[in-house]
């Protein structure tokens, strides 16, 4: 039986995510439902990508019993609302990063999640490209020796972007593109905690952060540099230097 997905909002990230959901066998994946706060652009979306059922609120996909999991694309601040909403449901939940706007947020979710027994997941879809499957192979081989050092970028001007610049959308180099980058080293280094972290950067006139770079020192003079802006193109590059060789990712 295909896993029946509840898609919650309509806006373009929820559009990509769709789009990519049916490139799989139906079979195995269906969008079934999609919700928004407004219910014409439920309907529009939903005749868009042939989706059987389309509402006019949130609560609405939360109360439906034939949801297996659902897809939050919200903007960010919504999200910890959101996913609250649907764990008191029993609805399983992949959340489109960030997953939450700070700590705290992030805590209570997975509290919720292991409280209710429901499987709850960023959605970082970098982490399934083909590339990092086998830059996690090479790194297992010690095809590169030991990893000194990580530096990653991305960089883009995202300043005519309203969520990206709005600090009640959750706006932000960090939430919206930082997050990768760090992301990468957290990957390359195996989820291990840094023993500190540095950060410097500037803020955009709507007081959210427009360029920054984060230092993590690891253990064993190890470090990652990264760097994420929101008003320049970059390189958009990482690269992985160890003590045999190393690894580049182009954009």
């Amino acid at each position: 039986m295909a896993t029946r997905w509840g898609i919650c909002s309509a806006g373009k990230i929820c559009n990509d995510f769709v789009v990519a959901l049916q490139t799989l066998p139906a079979q195995d994946h269906q969008a079934i439902v999609v919700a928004a706060r407004d219910l014409n652009r439920a309907k529009e979306f939903a005749q868009r990508h042939n989706i059987p059922k389309a509402y006019g609120t949130y609560e609405e996909l939360a109360k439906d019993p034939d949801i297996d999991v659902v897809y939050v694309g919200a903007i960010h601040p919504a999200h910890r609302d959101l996913v609250l909403l649907f764990f008191n449901h029993g609805k399983n939940v992949l959340c489109e990063k960030p997953m939450a706007m700070n700590l705290t947020e992030v805590k209570e979710l997975t509290s919720a999640a292991r409280k209710h027994n429901l499987f709850f997941m960023e959605a970082v879809w970098s982490r399934f490209f083909p590339v990092y499957g086998e830059i996690r192979s090479q790194l297992h081989l010690k095809a590169i020796g030991d990893v000194k050092v990580v530096r990653a970028e991305f960089g883009v001007n995202l300043l005519g972007v309203p969520r990206a610049v709005e600090k009640e959308l959750g706006g932000g180099a960090i939430l919206d593109i930082g997050c990768y980058c760090i992301q990468f080293a957290l990957m390359v280094f195996n989820g291990e905690k840094p023993e500190s972290v540095t950060a410097k950067g500037f803020l955009h006139d709507t007081g959210v952060d427009e360029t920054v770079t984060v230092i993590l020192q690891y253990p064993g003079k190890r470090q990652a540099i990264l760097t994420c802006t929101m008003v320049i193109e970059l390189p958009n590059q990482a690269v992985i230097s160890g003590t045999k060789g190393m690894i580049q990712v182009s954009r």
